[in-house]
């Protein structure tokens, strides 16, 4: 904050802190609210579908260990590329899933729906003695239940991984990024069954946790114009006039994830005589690019 503003904190100007909803984000939160009153915390909403995204992969182990090993088959065998694409023109190889990175795991299981035959009738074709991964992975192919799975997984959450990429984008107004919240929440109330059921509770936790996004709402509601709405239950410091600049605010911390990548590079191995004063600069046009 004294980078911002070396003659002073500008208390009153800080309106919003957005952070990831790690247990020590939200105590930080709570705590430097002292310090910024008009200041509103909300967790990242694409962390939270990342989190309902987890969920419904922990209801399908069968379906995550033919992910898994699926990608193993092909990992560093250039003769099973090689004859899959023989095999399978036009078909794209079993994606490699990065759980750490938004909706992977969901797009690997729509991949697998799309060209289940495909893929089992190719896998059918290599030795089982070759490896583990080979033999496992035609053993879950030919389960009854499988491509039943991935038709339930890919029809009624197909739609996360493209939901969560709009919610990544720079510059979105605050009502498109709502709007895409509700969608997302009226999709996950359509699901029936047992992991529909669990999978919609998991989504309605994530936002009940998530006490800054209900004020959020209720702002966007007065910047749209409802009759219905007024300033109860916001700050008591803030204003009509700092409401204003919430019009485009973010509700995820995907450009901090993406600064990480850009700033790292900043204090590599090869820089050797990088004085502070530099930096600084170099930092000024890395927020610069970002915001842009």
């Amino acid at each position: 904050m004294f980078l911002l503003w070396p003659d002073g904190v500008r208390h009153d100007d800080v309106l919003l802190f957005l952070s990831d909803a790690a247990p020590y984000m939200k105590k930080a939160g709570t705590t430097i609210k002292a310090l910024y009153s008009k200041m509103i915390h909300i967790t990242c909403i694409a962390h939270g579908l990342h989190r309902v995204a987890e969920n419904i992969r922990s209801h399908f182990p069968r379906v995550d260990k033919l992910v898994a090993k699926g990608k193993q088959v092909f990992l560093k065998a250039p003769s099973r590329v090689l004859f899959f694409k023989t095999e399978a023109p036009g078909v794209p190889l079993p994606p490699e899933p990065v759980l750490t990175r938004w909706g992977s795991w969901i797009e690997a299981t729509s991949y697998y729906c799309q060209y289940f035959k495909q893929v089992r009738d190719v896998m059918q074709h290599f030795d089982s003695n070759d490896a583990v991964s080979i033999k496992e992975s035609q053993a879950l192919l030919n389960e009854i239940s499988m491509e039943p799975n991935l038709t339930f997984i890919d029809s009624n959450y197909g739609f996360l991984p493209s939901t969560i990429t709009k919610l990544e984008s720079q510059g979105v107004s605050l009502t498109d990024s709502v709007t895409t919240v509700m969608f997302t929440k009226n999709k996950l109330d359509e699901v029936a069954g047992d992991v529909g059921m669990k999978v919609k509770t998991k989504f309605n936790q994530v936002l009940e946790k998530n006490s800054g996004f209900a004020i959020i709402l209720k702002i966007l509601k007065i910047l749209n114009g409802e009759k219905s709405s007024s300033m109860d239950g916001l700050p008591e410091d803030l204003t009509g006039n700092d409401l204003t600049f919430y019009k485009y605010a973010p509700v995820t911390s995907t450009d901090v994830e993406r600064s990480f990548s850009r700033y790292k590079t900043i204090l590599a191995d090869n820089r050797r005589s990088f004085d502070v004063e530099n930096i600084k600069k170099t930092l000024v046009v890395q927020c610069n690019n970002l915001s842009g």
